[in-house]
């Protein structure tokens, strides 16, 4: 009888070569090159004066510049805030002061500057005196460097009461009535007798104290609409934070909005939108299609894609819109045009919005088939990954990774937990990467915009999916278990070794398992370049004392092999 030894033998020669070949090519494979970092940028910096110091807020920002060749320059980190502790708002003008006439332009958060940072203006009370000091200042400085255009956004307040209510109840009442406030000034009917029950819960200095912060962030925002007007600001941005169907909020934002149809002011110029953090990362997307347009090219078009039709009359949680209409702003925001199909889009912006309610497996999973179709196309698509729940199986990413998608020949993916957030991050990374290659002038330009990119993609798939749906879990569960019952406000000074230990295995042990799939080593096209990405080299530490974010930095080894 033969004996099968030189076909087993064969077989496993076979099965190495295809190991080390094609799954784990070495740089003999590839040419000897990678596409990586280069650190020439172009022009003079923009300044940014972030909305706080979580990376979605200055990480971002400086992360998008680097797509764009654009140098992004923060305050020193001692003027900043930091979690509850504000950030010093006289040494930040004086920051902006020294550096606004060294740069191209400004973004500039106003809950910065004026109370320092978003969690501070949650509880800021805002005079009229405050008002007219920023006022002054922002004329002074404009007036110093005319030519240096400021991008200023402002965040409307939320509908949730402030913290210094201190009886949770009081807040849980007050916010159940001020959202039969908002629905009574819609003009729908409320019940009368549940508003006088729930007015027993609280007090009428809580409500007075509740609606003045609406009232003197409605006379801020004005003020600032006054700026733009007259040409102090170049643009204006007003964002919601939190935002609900009905609120008081909604409210203020129709007197806003009344008040810019009366001084006809050019949307181009002041948008009223919902969202907060990722605000800064727009408006740099925005400068940079206004950049693109400046060159002569054309203003990045966008096809709208949904994995069922019904995601995108879906309003989702902490919202005050549904998520087709979100994204329609945000489009508009960016300064881009909207498609009717694909074939005529630079970008296909797919929204999955995953609801374990309502059972929407059976439509991600064709949305997989039709995503690495397109992508074999060589299309730009990003995927804003929506769960209601913000579980992962409700997302989109687990199903590419299960039908061997291309992963990383997406342009652009976030999975944040508000539709605003990651629509808004989702698009803006998309069109910054679009505007790059659009305007690059030589293959290193294009080089630096892929790598780029690149890490800003792994970045978000490893933090918007694997930590904050899948190993945050399992480091809160471990800190339970140790006596910690409050993640969110850890003692990290004390253990910041052991919860950052506890985070870099966790997350690292998942990216490991996700490096070795064949969506992840799957090789992609970027003009003529062969690219894959061999590793993503993430390291990640918490910023604030809470599980909620982390600061992650992405460093992936790409190489590439012309065909």
């Amino acid at each position: 009888m033969r004996k099968p030894y030189p076909a087993i033998i064969f077989m496993l020669i076979g099965a190495v070569l295809f190991f080390r070949c094609v799954l784990h090519p070495s740089p003999a494979d590839v040419d000897g090159r990678s596409v990586s970092a280069v650190s020439a940028t172009q022009g003079r910096p923009i300044l940014l004066v972030p909305l706080d110091t979580r990376p979605p807020c200055t990480d971002f920002v400086i992360n998008g510049g680097k797509i764009i060749g654009r140098e992004i320059l923060t305050p020193p980190s001692e003027s900043m805030d930091y979690y509850t502790r504000p950030g010093n708002t006289a040494a930040l003008r004086a920051w902006l002061g020294a550096h606004t006439g060294e740069s191209s332009a400004v973004i500039l958060s106003i809950d910065q500057l004026l109370s320092g940072g978003l969690v501070a203006a949650r509880e800021a009370h805002i005079s009229a005196e405050d008002i007219g000091t920023l006022a002054a200042y922002l004329r002074a400085l404009h007036s110093a460097h005319p030519n240096v255009p400021l991008h200023a956004f402002y965040i409307l307040p939320r509908a949730v009461p402030q913290d210094s209510i201190e009886d949770w109840r009081a807040r849980r009442a007050l916010l159940s009535y001020a959202r039969l406030l908002g629905r009574m000034g819609e003009g729908c009917p409320v019940d009368s007798n549940e508003m006088t029950r729930l007015h027993e819960n609280f007090t009428d200095a809580d409500l007075e104290k509740y609606l003045a912060h609406f009232d003197e962030s409605t006379a801020l925002a004005a003020m600032l609409i006054e700026l733009t007007e007259e040409g102090t600001l170049a643009r204006l941005i007003l964002g919601q934070d939190d935002g609900e169907p009905y609120s008081v909020g909604n409210l203020k934002k129709r007197e806003l909005s009344a008040l810019l149809a009366r001084k006809n002011i050019s949307a181009d110029r002041v948008m009223i939108v919902h969202g907060a953090d990722e605000i800064a990362l727009s408006m740099l997307a925005r400068i940079g299609t206004d950049d693109l347009l400046a060159h002569g090219g054309s203003a990045p078009r966008v096809a709208l894609r949904y994995a069922a039709p019904s995601m995108g009359a879906a309003v989702f949680p902490f919202m005050a819109i549904s998520n087709d209409e979100t994204a329609r702003e945000k489009t508009a925001l960016l300064g881009c045009t909207l498609s009717g199909t694909s074939e005529d889009a630079d970008i296909t912006l797919f929204i999955s919005a995953g609801d374990s309610d309502a059972d929407t497996l059976g439509s991600r999973a064709p949305t997989a088939g039709t995503v690495k179709k397109m992508l074999a196309q060589n299309k730009k698509i990003a995927i804003a990954d929506l769960s209601r729940h913000f579980r992962a199986d409700e997302a989109l990413l687990p199903i590419l990774v299960q039908k061997n998608v291309p992963i990383n020949a997406l342009a652009a993916y976030a999975g944040w937990n508000t539709a605003s957030n990651a629509i808004g991050t989702a698009l803006s990374e998309a069109a910054l990467y679009h505007c790059a290659l659009e305007a690059a002038r030589s293959q290193e330009d294009r080089e630096s915009a892929v790598y780029a990119n690149l890490s800003f993609l792994t970045g978000r798939i490893a933090e918007d999916e694997f930590y904050l749906k899948e190993s945050i879990d399992r480091v809160n569960d471990t800190l339970h278990i140790a006596g910690y019952t409050n993640t969110a406000d850890l003692d990290l000074t004390r253990n910041a070794r052991w919860a950052n230990d506890l985070l870099a295995h966790d997350l690292g042990r998942r990216l490991r398992s996700y490096e070795a799939t064949p969506a992840f080593r799957a090789p992609f096209y970027v003009g003529d370049m062969r690219l894959y990405v061999r590793r993503n080299n993430i390291a990640a530490y918490f910023p604030w004392p809470r599980t909620f974010e982390i600061r992650l930095t992405s460093a992936p080894q790409v190489p590439v092999r012309s065909p």
